[in-house]
């Protein structure tokens, strides 16, 4: 894929795109009339100020990956849910995400009470990444690349395969996942007198 470069595309390579439509091309063969390379269209994008568009666009040009090596799909793939051995078992706390209803990966979840004396016990759990990507893995070095996941309005480009991103490494409602957490007490006045961390 190329930016700012003019291709000759053959007939019949066009796939229906017309004037002023953004569109993804590939390199198709040897240079054509003129000396510019061949491209044959892989995709209409159509109104270069769409958000499918805006966001393919922004992908390109900052070079953000959207793809996964088949050996981190694999990893991914191959990982498996494993009971609650050991850990605090939180399945019957009211923890709530705060993500809008369009999201599939929830980072994490919150769970708050008053107390009698005052101020409140907050709990915050986070999905367990770690339990599944270890390091030197083919997951651990592409979410080092990557960093973080990316949203834009139309997308979202994940840190990790929609496997772990979206499956066992979200806490999705009425399932059983994996979690660290942070149980806090938390004065009326907004400081934390107490705090532990554990596995849940």
């Amino acid at each position: 894929k190329a930016q700012h470069t003019e291709w000759t595309v053959p007939e019949g390579a066009a796939h229906g795109a017309r004037d002023g439509e953004l569109v993804e091309a590939e390199q198709s063969g040897p240079k054509g009339r003129m000396g510019l390379p061949r491209a044959r269209i892989t995709d209409r994008l159509g109104d270069p100020s769409a958000p499918r568009a805006v966001s393919l666009i922004a992908i390109h040009q900052h070079g953000i990956p959207d793809s996964f090596p088949g050996d981190a799909i694999a990893e991914a793939d191959a990982a498996s849910p494993l009971g609650p051995g050991g850990r605090e078992d939180m399945r019957d706390l009211p923890l709530v995400t705060i993500d809008d209803e369009s999201a599939k990966d929830f980072d994490d979840a919150v769970y708050v009470e008053s107390r009698q004396r005052g101020g409140w016990r907050l709990i915050v759990a986070i999905a367990d990444v770690s339990h599944y990507v270890h390091p030197g893995t083919a997951l651990d070095n592409e979410a080092h690349k990557r960093g973080n996941s990316v949203y834009f309005p139309n997308r979202v480009v994940p840190m990790l395969p929609e496997a772990l991103s979206n499956g066992l490494c979200s806490l999705n409602p009425h399932v059983d996942r994996l979690c660290l957490y942070c149980d806090m007490l938390v004065s009326a006045n907004g400081r934390i007198s107490r705090f532990v961390f554990r596995e849940g």
